[in-house]
């Protein structure tokens, strides 16, 4: 496997289906349950919990390896943090829906009470798709944009 797909490693490629337009998605459960398993161990023994509250576990979602390459950064990026906290994974729905154009209609919430991150940090997750806050007493917001495996009009 090439170095910069160490992230797919925990997707099962048996797992991805393909759309009626011939795109290939996978269900969301199937992209975040492996995470789960792979990191709570981990996260627990450097001082955070991982709890998931994900709706809509069989969404289809086309960008599964963006995800997977968020969050595998997110979580290596946690696990190297001093501070002890709460991570938790929801999916959440766009709430501008009249202003903003986008086809973007939800997006997979890192919640993080503990892991603050500086400017530049903040700016390689943007680079990556992720929109991102982060402050001192609120913790850091993650939110990856979920493209769905349909044409919208």
């Amino acid at each position: 496997m090439p170095k910069n797909q160490d992230y797919l490693r925990l997707l099962d490629p048996s797992k991805v289906h393909h759309s009626v337009f011939d795109r290939t998605f996978m269900y969301l459960s199937d992209i975040v349950d492996p995470f789960y398993h792979e990191y709570a161990i981990r996260l627990e023994r450097a001082g955070h919990t991982l709890d998931l509250d994900v709706l809509r576990r069989r969404h289809q979602i086309e960008n599964y390896s963006n995800i997977a390459k968020i969050l595998t950064a997110y979580f290596e990026f946690a696990c190297k943090s001093n501070e002890k906290g709460n991570i938790l994974i929801t999916m959440t729905a766009q709430k501008n829906n009249l202003t903003d154009l986008s086809p973007v209609e939800y997006f997979l919430t890192i919640k993080d009470t503990s892991v603050i991150m500086n400017l530049e940090q903040r700016e390689q997750f943007a680079i990556m798709g992720a929109k991102i806050r982060s402050r001192l007493g609120f913790g850091t917001i993650l939110q990856i944009p979920i493209v769905e495996p349909y044409d919208r009009i």
